[in-house]
């Protein structure tokens, strides 16, 4: 029996990329920090520990066939703070497979931000990650997420309710475009990347940024169309100002500099990703796996997600 290696299973995509590895035939031995805990399942192993904790990275990956790299971090006071778990973090993993497992396949789940490093500490922060998965000489495949969703997910159930109600928040310019999806077939994408270790990918293939299957994503408008036929009523676009969400995660990490903590998600960095105009995806083919495909379009799932439903 085949032995997967995970980060992140406490987490959203953690959560269904577990889920979907116990319906395989597989062995999992998951990483989880201290304070944190799995359900119990068969073929399922626990391995406390972080990314910090080179020790229990090399208890996790020993032994394994495949490593699906997830956990990271998305809020800190600076590149630093975020450069200690996405890339230091993601250092002593790679150390790890090349001591415990030199010859099994790194599925990294980096983040589409990273196209666009100037951007944010967090982007650089991920594209650094990346840097070091591309130069590890393992057999490594990195998957670049758009915006993930799912029923699953609380940090977006104030939009969907939103929605329900006829008002779509606009951050950003009308003309922006995105791409979007579904937690489950990301971690679909993760796990048949990851048991498909034994087929080569050439190198130009290996950094993959996927999506829905909607070529040139959606548009503000699109979005507000889709919750209206949905809602079968009209949804009002009300525009928010840039310049406020830059004053809201200026007063954040402030704040969080002074207490000497971690900063909610919104910061000037994260402002000036979302008001970036192009987070569009432009692959739907997963290397090496070609039964893979997105089987969950953003038009059927909206209705199911959470704050949507209960409105409802």
């Amino acid at each position: 029996m085949r032995t997967v290696a995970l980060t992140g299973a406490t987490g959203f995509v953690g959560r269904a990329t577990l889920e979907r590895l116990l319906a395989e035939d597989v062995s999992v031995k998951a990483l989880v920090r201290p304070g944190r805990h799995l359900p119990a399942a068969e073929r399922l192993t626990s391995i406390a520990g972080s990314l910090d904790d080179s020790n229990s990275l090399l208890r996790l990956v020993s032994g394994c066939d495949t490593i699906i790299h997830i956990a990271g971090s998305i809020s800190g006071r600076n590149y630093v703070d975020l450069a200690r778990t996405n890339a230091s973090g993601c250092r002593r993993l790679i150390d790890a497979i090349r001591t415990g497992c030199p010859t099994a396949r790194l599925v990294h789940v980096s983040s589409l931000a990273a196209r666009e490093p100037a951007l944010s500490d967090y982007a650089a922060s991920k594209r650094a990650g990346e840097d070091l998965v591309t130069t590890s000489k393992l057999d490594w495949l990195i998957i670049r997420p758009p915006a993930v969703y799912g029923p699953d997910d609380p940090a977006l159930a104030t939009l969907w309710r939103l929605l329900a109600r006829g008002l779509l928040p606009r951050i950003g310019s009308p003309q922006a475009r995105f791409s979007l999806l579904h937690v489950s077939d990301l971690a679909a994408a993760l796990v048949n990347a990851g048991l498909q270790s034994r087929i080569p990918i050439e190198r130009d293939d290996r950094l993959v940024c996927l999506h829905d299957g909607r070529q040139g994503g959606y548009s503000w408008q699109d979005i507000a169309e889709i919750a209206s036929q949905r809602r079968q009523g009209t949804v009002r676009t009300i525009p928010v100002p840039p310049a406020l969400l830059r004053t809201v995660g200026t007063l954040n990490l402030f704040g969080a500099r002074l207490a000497g903590r971690t900063p909610p998600v919104l910061v000037p960095g994260k402002v000036a990703e979302l008001v970036h105009p192009d987070w569009v995806c432009d692959n739907t083919q997963l290397p090496g796996c070609p039964e893979w495909k997105p089987l969950k379009m953003f038009a059927d799932c909206l209705t199911n997600l959470p704050g949507w439903s209960r409105y409802r």
